[in-house]
């Protein structure tokens, strides 16, 4: 078994971004990867951090068309050579695989490497002519890891046609797991696509003659969802990861909340602190969010019903879990995050926590004065803005929306 993967796995450039990356690398080499291409996104952080964790990495890093400009010569190893143990009951013990990586020629790529050699993008056609005939002299299988779209992948199939695999990871890119003619299926060359996020595992069982020849190729497309158990050091390096980064999001929030009374800098007034929300009424510039208490003394009935049902403590699942502070989340458990005066934090807007009635209904400061017959009319499909098949799996609407049913 050999685990690869495309490359441009490095995350933004924040020091959550980073964590996640220095994350992903150790749970590669937790794994037993034993290549991976290298992406532009990898050196986005600069060469001195991707030279740090290429020293860590257990595995090579492969490129053909990433290149220093004065010498077109690449700057990692455009390819290497695999030997790979067959099953028990071959006559061939082993077989050789040659890796490669290529990534999109991007005429704006420019990177500063060692001694400030200048990195930039080849064209990676080019670079396949180059090296596959040497590859597939050394090797019985040719293998391009691929950060190409799925066209710029088919012609590549086209115009060097030695290559046996093309396995790819590109934004959400799938491909079909079938010999279509034309589509994952180019003369002998076979395509498949995975999408991204580490979604989707893509499986590749190869067949072989005696003489190390390809005699058959199956495709898969396996979802790593829920059902599938956790390995128990990466989970504790994935939840080690979590705690980091929204510990560190928690430090860099701030208490200081938009809505602020000018004369009181520092902290919010009594009746903010309590609401989480800007001052109310016809003569607010525009709707903003006030929480769900000021919603209480004219609707008591759907107030109870709100109140008893989980969506009151939506925002408590974060705490518990302590992502609290992940940007990732906090939309769906608080009250307007990211729009206009709406949750910032647990600290600047505690009254805009948890899944409220502006979750649904939208900001209410100016209702009732001037919002009266049409304001909150929702529908049950916004449930699915956070209900999503990723987020919520077991959702049904059936069963869910009798739960929180507060309308005749």
């Amino acid at each position: 078994m050999v685990f690869v993967d495309a490359g441009d796995f490095t995350g933004d450039l924040t020091v959550p971004g980073q964590k996640q990356t220095d994350a992903i690398l150790d749970g590669m080499n937790r794994l037993g990867y034993q290549v991976s291409a290298l992406g532009q996104r990898d050196l986005g952080p600069g060469w001195e951090a991707f030279a740090e964790r290429r020293s860590r990495a257990k595995f090579p890093f492969v490129s053909a068309n990433l290149v220093y400009q004065d010498s077109g010569e690449p700057v990692v190893d455009p390819f290497v050579v695999q030997k790979i143990a067959v099953r028990d009951g071959s006559k061939a013990r082993e077989v050789r695989v040659a890796f490669t990586g290529l990534t999109a020629a991007n005429p704006a790529f420019l990177k500063s490497g060692p001694g400030g050699r200048r990195i930039v993008t080849a064209d990676p056609m080019a670079a396949a002519r180059t090296y596959v005939p040497q590859m597939r002299a050394k090797a019985d299988v040719v293998v391009v890891l691929s950060a190409l779209d799925l066209d710029a992948a088919r012609n590549l199939a086209r115009g060097v046609k030695e290559i046996d695999l093309i396995l790819g990871g590109l934004g959400a890119i799938q491909s079909r797991s079938d010999d279509f003619p034309e589509d994952s299926l180019i003369g002998k060359t076979r395509l498949q696509y995975v999408g991204d996020q580490g979604k989707n595992l893509g499986e590749i069982r190869i067949g072989f003659t005696d003489k190390r020849a390809i005699q058959s190729v199956w495709r898969s497309l396996i979802g790593l969802t829920s059902e599938w158990p956790d390995e128990p050091q990466l989970l504790a390096l994935m939840s080690a990861t979590k705690d980091a980064v929204n510990e560190y999001n928690k430090s860099q929030a701030t208490s200081a909340s938009p809505f602020l009374a000018p004369s009181t800098p520092g902290a919010p007034p009594a009746a903010v602190a309590a609401a989480g929300a800007p001052p109310t009424g016809a003569g607010s510039a525009a709707p903003a969010y006030t929480g769900s208490d000021r919603c209480m003394p004219c609707h008591q009935e759907a107030f109870g019903i709100w109140k008893r049902s989980t969506h009151a403590r939506a925002f408590d699942t974060l705490v518990n879990n302590h992502q609290d502070f992940n940007p990732n989340c906090v939309g769906c458990h608080s009250i307007g995050y990211g729009k206009p005066n709406g949750f910032l934090n647990a600290q600047a807007t505690p009254g805009l926590q948890h899944v409220g009635c502006e979750s649904c209904h939208g900001p209410s400061s100016r209702h009732p004065d001037s919002l009266l017959k049409g304001y909150g009319v929702t529908t049950t499909g916004a449930c699915r803005v956070c209900h999503t098949q990723e987020n919520s799996p077991d959702f049904d609407p059936a069963v869910y929306i009798p739960k929180i049913q507060h309308w005749d």
